[in-house]
């Protein structure tokens, strides 16, 4: 660094110190503003995928008083009470799911409920053919296979949008 000009360095009786030159101040300055938008800037991950039928286990669980509430709280909307299914078919899709899991969630925690254990849920805000609000849901129990994601919104979006099973969308998720 001190060959690069990036560093000053001073030799004195008490010891050596070490400071940036304004070259490496301004190089610092750059990393801190790239890395400031890159956290502070929301990412949009795209997925496509086909409407599908479900069992219904999405209403039983969008109808208890702990899911709705803390849904309700994380994203600021009582969701509609059923998933929209998706099934994914593309490659790029399957990937960009992958990359949203991974991908920091808000976060409904586990809840014990008399004799039973309410699992926890991941939450991703998005939209579904551009209508917010909506979030991908992320059961930590499940049946369904990672190539399915669950949708939620204030809305009953297969009504709102004009969807049948088949119908292909695209989900816009935030993070």
């Amino acid at each position: 660094m001190e060959e690069d000009k990036l560093i000053v360095r001073i030799i004195s009786k008490e010891g050596e110190i070490i400071r940036l030159s304004e070259e490496g101040e301004k190089i610092l300055n750059s990393c801190l503003s790239d890395l400031k938008e890159a956290i502070l800037t929301l990412h949009t991950i795209q997925i496509k995928g086909k409407i599908i039928s479900g069992l219904g286990e999405g209403r039983i669980f969008l109808s208890m008083e702990y899911y709705k509430t803390q849904i309700s709280k994380l994203l600021g909307f009582e969701p509609y009470p059923g998933t929209l299914n998706v099934v994914i078919y593309d490659r790029q899709s399957i990937e960009n799911r992958l990359m949203l899991e991974s991908s920091p969630p808000l976060l409904v925690p586990e809840y014990k409920y008399k004799d039973r254990v309410l699992g926890a849920v991941k939450l991703y805000p998005a939209s579904v053919n551009s209508l917010k609000p909506a979030a991908v849901v992320i059961p930590q129990r499940t049946t369904h296979p990672k190539s399915v994601v669950e949708i939620i919104s204030p809305y009953y979006l297969r009504e709102k949008l004009n969807l049948k099973d088949g119908d292909e969308i695209v989900i816009e998720a935030y993070v």
